[in-house]
């Protein structure tokens, strides 16, 4: 690792509601990983399980073994109904180079933030994102690939469809402009974080490391499975019809990419 990238200090994030059983562990890899960690912020959005019990637990663990890490936590009385909001107030408190919101209930391997800050050598670059793969509840693997496909042209790929496995798998870099954009990310039940993202390309570069250093929880009955499919079909029309009057495009690759898979969904959904 070069002295430019060593030298950029990470603020996590971790936003939580009702994963009471899995903070001890997600605290352990954030602070098991091989690249050190300066910031942790952690959001309980008014959990009605034993949430606050165990990040006060949590919070004794950091201080102890690791006392040099800023800590700051803040706790919800009445429940926010956005994730996006939580992100908002998350960024709010973050001092970092870089910001890594890591989902309560996901998985991070040791080098997954090594590898992911290593792409802002780069000064161009504003977003790095990893590898994924799926499990269950109980950690099983439920896919052997990340759901979509990503080709060598991430930051074209990202106009026509959710690129980004989920945001566990991203590091990014602290810019004054974040919560403009997740200002307007609110604004989507569903697709809020592909939106973030398309609004994060827009200042830079996006590198993609093709290693899977992040395991992304799918739970029965989350919001992807239960939602109807006419709303994620509304939410990502809208948001392609943001990139066709915003991105100058070259050729009509990325147009004819929309209109392909807005096909594909209308048939596939009956939407």
């Amino acid at each position: 690792m070069t002295l430019s990238s060593k030298n950029k200090t990470v603020s996590v994030i971790l936003p939580n509601y009702n994963y009471a059983k899995y903070i001890s562990s997600r605290v352990d890899q954030v602070l098991n990983q091989t690249y050190p960690v300066s910031e942790i912020i952690i959001l309980d959005d008014a959990s009605t399980d034993d949430s606050v019990d165990e990040i006060k637990d949590a919070l004794v663990k950091i201080r102890d073994s690791h006392p040099e890490i800023k800590i700051k936590v803040l706790v919800n009385k009445v429940n926010s109904g956005n994730v996006f909001s939580q992100w908002q107030k998350g960024i709010r408190l973050a001092t970092s180079d870089l910001i890594w919101i890591a989902e309560l209930d996901d998985v991070a391997k040791p080098n997954f933030l090594k590898s992911a800050v290593e792409a802002f050598i780069e000064k161009s670059v504003v977003l790095s994102c990893v590898g994924s793969k799926f499990i269950d509840e109980k950690g099983r693997p439920v896919l052997k690939d990340s759901l979509r496909k990503i080709k060598d042209a991430f930051r074209k790929n990202i106009l026509v469809y959710n690129t980004v496995p989920n945001v566990s798998a991203v590091v990014f870099k602290n810019q004054p402009k974040l919560d403009e954009f997740l200002e307007e990310a609110k604004k989507y039940h569903l697709s809020g974080d592909w939106f973030f993202y398309i609004k994060i390309s827009e200042t830079g570069r996006i590198s993609y490391i093709k290693k899977t250093l992040n395991l992304h929880r799918l739970h029965s009955g989350s919001v992807t499975k239960t939602t109807d499919l006419g709303e994620r079909f509304s939410e990502m029309r809208k948001i392609h019809s943001y990139v066709l009057s915003h991105h100058k495009l070259a050729d009509n690759e990325t147009k004819k990419s929309i209109e392909r898979i807005e096909q594909k969904l209308e048939r596939n959904w009956g939407v």
